[in-house]
């Protein structure tokens, strides 16, 4: 385990350290990007190679490496419903609890317009000795906007299958589409049907005729110290390294415990259900207010 002097009032110190910055966007992929989509009856139906058209940090093997995994071309098929509806309750990305497949990150979040994964969740719980551990603690799962796993400056990374995929706010892709301040935009859709916007909405989610704004997440950072004996569960202060130290706080921002909230967008006039995509935590949403689609499960 990795030692700081980040620790708490009873001696024990923090095994992992605060790390947010991200690698360079230098390297143009050598594959072209594939996205289609069409309507079918009640479905959105999308195929993708995960590629971006966007430049990308330096992935593969060789020096100045952000991690092994060479970007590949893959072949993916999504369906979304149209019609989405909201469910009963919340249904997490991560599941803390079980054991094998049951716990552990279980769903990428959705899909942007250029046909690339939006999977914030990382694989890293505590103690950090690999997912499949019999000490695992999926309650503890670093965040993978707050150390260092490898991210370009789109917060993005390749899995050992060569799928580049986004853990936060894809910049390059932001930049292409030229977001603008006072209107609200469109980059994808979430596994569960609902769009996904980038940051700005109404200020009144009702009124289409209401000033722009920039939409504020309703998490914080817990206070204090975590509390563990970093065998069984970490220590050390809240500063963002686990995923955990983040608290909901309901009407802290604009923005629900999913990142979501609902009113009238300029594609949906009669109103729906919405996420948004902040540059603060959580980014991209942990949790869907509807019932995600199992092509966007992990693991199967």
């Amino acid at each position: 385990m990795i030692n700081n002097s980040d620790g708490d009032d009873s001696g024990c110190v923090s095994d992992q350290v605060l790390d947010s910055s991200r690698g360079d966007c230098d390297q143009t992929v050598a594959f072209t990007n594939s996205f289609n989509q069409t309507i079918l009856g009640a479905n959105r139906i999308i195929t993708s190679n995960s590629i971006p058209e966007h430049m990308v940090g330096r992935f593969g093997m060789g020096p100045g490496s952000l991690n092994p995994n060479a970007i590949s071309e893959q072949n993916e098929t999504y369906t979304i419903s149209l019609n989405p509806s909201e469910a009963n309750t919340f249904t997490p990305l991560l599941s803390t609890t079980g054991a094998g497949p049951n716990a552990g990150p279980q769903y990428a979040f959705g899909l942007l317009l250029n046909g690339v994964e939006l999977d914030p969740v990382a694989a890293e719980p505590f103690p950090h000795e690999g997912a499949i551990s019999p000490n695992v603690n999926w309650e503890w799962n670093l965040e993978a906007l707050n150390v260092n796993l490898g991210l370009d400056c789109n917060s993005a990374h390749v899995q050992p299958t060569g799928k580049y995929h986004y853990h936060g706010s894809p910049i390059l892709f932001l930049e292409s589409l030229n977001v603008p301040i006072n209107a609200m935009t469109l980059i994808g859709y979430a596994a569960d049907g609902f769009p996904i916007y980038y940051k700005y909405a109404y200020s009144e989610a009702s009124n289409n005729n209401s000033s722009v704004v920039e939409m504020s997440s309703s998490y914080q950072l817990k206070s204090g110290n975590r509390g563990g004996d970093n065998v069984t569960a970490p220590c050390g202060t809240y500063d963002g390294v686990y995923s955990n130290d983040y608290e909901y706080v309901f009407g802290l921002g604009t923005l629900d415990e999913a990142n979501g909230r609902t009113g009238i967008t300029p594609e949906y006039p009669n109103g729906t259900y919405y996420y948004v995509i902040t540059d603060e935590f959580p980014s991209i949403p942990r949790f869907f207010r509807g019932i995600p689609s199992n092509d966007f499960k992990i693991g199967m």
